[in-house]
């Protein structure tokens, strides 16, 4: 009896001790991480082991044993709730390393702009012979009769610039590159996949409508929208409206030190620029507030021709109209004497269409090795990589720092559109980075007025849809013209073009981004202005919604408005400025409430199959 007895209190003091080794190896790193007071209840608990044994009863060693369990079980929380103190404190942590990491990399940057910026004004003038006009630059069609003013020698009669002021770019731009290749930002400081905009004014309210669009289509990617200095929206909505869509505030501070942002003034299509350096995204689309996606793009980042070029850029309707003292100026060579291209067509040999090869003074300059190719370029969408393209990014920084006066009017020469456009494409170009422009054309949508047409959207085409048919036509090429390469007159880059890219046969290349941008979906104008009315009555502006995959654009987007500034009436800051009045406000919301039930009452229409 006894030595059954002594048995089972030997096995209970055999268990304990065996659980109080445990709590000792297990626990051990919690003696040094936790508060002081643990670290002290522990030492005074676990001794008592090893007294534990024959002086206590069974009965007390079994409760003892299950307040240890008990006691193991609170230490388990404790230590849970400190991981996830520690998690915050690392996740702080390296918030603060890499804000410092920026700052330090971009005052560094910024100090190489100002130094190697262009000094004073711009003597340029613009010569009276020169024609950028759209009928000269719009459209893909072959038009030799159009050639003439697509020559070196017809866009070098637009801006006019002094051999004082060339010198002058082309020291300082040299300079600016030179100084760059000095700095390295360290590889991991920007990471994940995102798309960033630009929101401030009315940006804010047009950024939340793209947002919840995006959503609606069901993309998930997380979105940043960098508020501009001098337009911080109220507390609502960063704090609560952007994050319920999976989306947050960016601000210049959170890159740039105060230094920098005290001494350099960010307006316009600076801004762009600034939004891709201010995001925290590796791989980012780069997106228009006003522009809206009507495909899901959730696998954009691990899809070619993004994954090898790192940059894909979408065409203006424009040609491009570039003076050719900007190759000049950033060091490109071009050479003069050789076509690589027809337009969009880099892929048919030179000698197919040009009846002679040793004149290419009728010859487009853009189709010239070393140049821009056409057309120009579309930045209301962007996709790229910045660890791949960071001169890109830095260049084109310097560009738009620099652009109003200088390189806008190098780019475009007062053509359609000037602005940050080309800034991208040239930056590439001057590093030589690889980089993808969308073959197919951009499309336009619109409804008909009683004698004219109003076109109110851009469409830009699924990139890797487009590039799955260029490849085809790669190949076809090289194959097609393996053995001759002779002058065919029948030759045109139309046929090219209809071929692979505008094929009756092949499915269409999906309409990916929506750029809603005259008008954009912003009520304040459209009420005060009475747009979209025709004899006292709302119209449909988007009338072929086959094209944006039945999504009905504009029902959904005044369904944000109404329930954000009129039902929920958020005081978004552009709002309460322009319309203080509270009358005012209502009458705007009538105007969005009216739309709004025409809309859903011509929704079954709109949508049906034509």
């Amino acid at each position: 009896m006894l030595n059954r007895k002594y048995s089972k209190t030997l096995k209970l003091s055999l268990i304990t001790i065996v659980l109080g080794g445990l709590f000792l190896t297990t626990n051990r790193w919690l003696l040094g991480e936790l508060p002081s007071v643990y670290s002290e209840y522990l030492q005074d608990r676990l001794p008592s082991i090893g007294s534990f044994g024959m002086q206590q009863s069974a009965e007390e060693q079994e409760s003892q044993t299950r307040q240890m369990i008990e006691e193991g079980e609170v230490l388990s929380e404790m230590r849970s709730k400190t991981s996830q103190q520690q998690a915050a404190e690392a996740a702080h942590t390296k918030h603060i390393t890499r804000k410092a990491r920026f700052f330090a990399f971009y005052q560094k940057v910024f100090e190489i702009l100002v130094e190697h910026s262009p000094v004073g004004q711009s003597s340029s003038e613009y010569g009276k012979q020169c024609d950028v006009s759209q009928e000269v630059l719009v459209g893909r069609v072959e038009d030799p009769s159009h050639w003439p003013q697509l020559t070196r020698e017809h866009f070098s009669k637009c801006l006019k610039m002094t051999w004082r002021d060339k010198h002058m770019l082309a020291k300082k731009h040299n300079a600016y590159v030179d100084a760059l290749s000095s700095l390295q930002l360290q590889k991991g400081t920007y990471n994940g996949g995102g798309i960033v905009t630009v929101g401030g004014g009315k940006f804010s309210m047009l950024a939340l409508v793209m947002i919840k669009s995006l959503r609606k289509i069901g993309t998930t990617l997380p979105v940043e929208v960098l508020i501009p200095p001098g337009e911080e929206e109220g507390e609502q909505y960063c704090s609560k409206l952007l994050p319920e869509v999976g989306a947050k505030c960016i601000y210049l501070s959170d890159v740039l030190p105060p230094s920098v942002l005290k001494d350099f003034e960010v307006t316009g299509y600076q801004l762009k620029s600034f939004a891709i350096i201010a995001s925290s995204f590796k791989d980012l689309l780069l997106l228009d507030a006003d522009n809206i996606p009507v495909v899901n793009l959730d696998n954009i980042f691990s899809a070619e021709p993004y994954v090898d070029h790192g940059l894909v850029m979408w065409p203006d309707f424009w040609r491009r109209s570039t003076n050719p003292d900007y190759y000049d100026i950033a060091g490109i060579q071009v050479n003069y004497k050789r076509r690589v291209r027809n337009h969009i067509d880099d892929l048919t040999p030179a000698s197919v269409y040009t009846k002679n090869m040793k004149d290419m003074s009728a010859v487009p300059m853009h189709d010239m090795l070393g140049t821009l190719p056409d057309p120009s370029t579309e930045s209301g969408q962007l996709l790229i990589d910045k660890d791949k393209h960071l001169g890109t990014v830095l260049l084109s920084l310097y560009y738009n720092a620099n652009g109003k006066s200088w390189y806008y009017p190098l780019f475009s020469q007062g053509a359609s559109g000037e602005g940050d456009k080309e800034t991208f494409i040239a930056a590439a170009s001057v590093y030589q980075l690889p980089f993808y422009q969308v073959r197919t054309t951009t499309g336009a949508e619109g409804y008909h007025r009683k004698d004219s047409y109003r076109g109110v959207a851009m469409l830009q085409h699924d990139f890797r849809q487009d590039y799955r048919r260029y490849q085809t036509a790669r190949r076809d090429t090289k194959t097609k013209y393996a053995k001759s390469q002779q002058y065919d007159p029948s030759y045109t880059v139309e046929k090219f073009y209809k071929t692979y890219f505008e094929n009756p046969d092949l499915k269409s290349i999906d309409v990916m981004f929506v750029h809603a941008n005259i008008p954009k979906f912003e009520p304040f104008s459209l009420w005060k202005e009475g747009d979209l009315i025709e004899d006292g009555k709302h119209v449909r502006s988007y009338t072929d919604l086959a094209k944006l995959h039945y999504y009905d654009i504009e029902l959904e987007s005044f369904r944000i408005l109404d329930e954000y500034l009129c039902t929920k009436k958020v005081p978004f800051k552009f709002y309460t400025s322009n319309l203080p009045n509270p009358a005012d406000w209502d009458s705007m919301c009538q105007y969005v409430k009216n739309r709004l039930q025409f809309l859903e009452s011509t929704h079954g229409d709109a949508i049906r199959p034509k």
